[in-house]
């Protein structure tokens, strides 16, 4: 039987540094959804509703969709559903009549609101006790690493 081995390098911090990264944004995410299972919400449709939100409430149907990076029938999906719960709805754009805009409900807003405070608690709840110096040397390295992958 043959038995794998671990190049030393492998463990070095910086090689270990993205997955770790990686695993956090999952906590993240598996977090953020428990949370907004509790109104009703999943992610995704909460994620809708932040975009809207800090976009004042409405959105060309494609920029939304590039926003979630999801492929179009996923966005689609999530949008007739969030239509169908009256929390938004589909309007012919504001600067091309061909193309459609989606824009918040009243109660989509409500609800956004709502949204953008429980992830503005988790943010700050998670953030809790690292010095600003800290998350900035941390914001100058994922800056580092984005164009790196830009580079590649």
């Amino acid at each position: 039987m043959t038995t794998l081995r671990r190049r030393p390098e492998a463990a070095s911090p910086t090689l270990r540094f993205l997955p770790e990264t990686i695993h956090i944004g999952r906590q993240l995410r598996t977090y953020c959804d428990a949370r907004f299972k509790t109104i009703g919400l999943t992610l995704a449709r909460g994620q809708v509703l932040l975009h809207l939100e800090a976009a004042n409430g409405r959105l060309p149907q494609g920029e939304l969709t590039a926003l979630l990076e999801v492929e179009h029938p996923t966005a689609i999906r999530l949008f007739d559903s969030l239509a169908q719960l009256g929390l938004l709805e589909r309007c012919p754009g504001e600067n091309d009549r061909r193309s459609k805009d989606i824009v918040l409900t009243e109660a989509g807003n409500d609800l956004a609101n709502q949204v953008r405070s429980m992830t503005d608690d988790i943010l700050i709840r998670v953030m809790e006790g690292i010095p600003e110096e800290n998350i900035a040397v941390a914001r100058g390295v994922l800056a580092a690493i984005t164009a790196n992958i830009a580079a590649l």
